[in-house]
């Protein structure tokens, strides 16, 4: 199979990055995990070259089960998606799952190095970030998980990594 350049160039960032990934034979996608802060994180990063496009999706390992729960996790989700400017939060409700999806179209056929290695680093990061709060959810039941206060815990401090005054890197 002949890939696209765009394809090679998402090749060239994980290769220059030294990020460990796998190829979906016979198709433009690439699957890598990434350990963060609170979580691992998988993700599955697809080129669709007729766009000059990339996708970068993120699903979460947590389930829930119960219809508060998705309830619940539905509103984080929304809550946060009004803080981003890139990416957004969605609820797969049969699965019960969040899932992070940021995707780029390139004005050129062949992309760009640093914008691909963004969208990983912004998958990462905010499947990260959310990964404390969907667990606080997750594990609250009953009349608590009713009353819980989702605009409050998005205001908790304690629960992200500081951030260092140096660039940071995915590894």
């Amino acid at each position: 199979m002949v890939f696209s350049e765009l394809y090679s160039t998402v090749l060239a960032a994980f290769n220059e990055a030294g990020w460990a990934f796998t190829e979906v034979e016979g198709r433009e996608v690439i699957r890598a995990g990434f350990e963060a802060h609170h979580a691992r994180v998988d993700l599955h990063l697809q080129v669709f070259e007729p766009l000059a496009a990339v996708s970068v999706v993120s699903e979460s390992p947590r389930q829930a089960d119960a219809p508060l729960h998705r309830d619940r996790l539905a509103e984080l989700a929304m809550r946060v998606n009004q803080t981003l400017t890139v990416g957004n939060f969605e609820m797969d409700w049969e699965a019960g799952r969040l899932i992070f999806r940021v995707t780029n179209l390139f004005a050129t056929p062949g992309g760009d190095v640093s914008i691909i290695r963004g969208l990983i680093h912004t998958t990462v990061g905010e499947m990260d970030r959310i990964a404390p709060l969907e667990a606080i959810v997750l594990r609250t039941g009953g009349p608590a998980l009713a009353s819980l206060d989702i605009a409050s815990l998005l205001e908790r401090k304690d629960l992200l990594p500081e951030i260092p005054s140096s660039s940071a890197s995915v590894s």
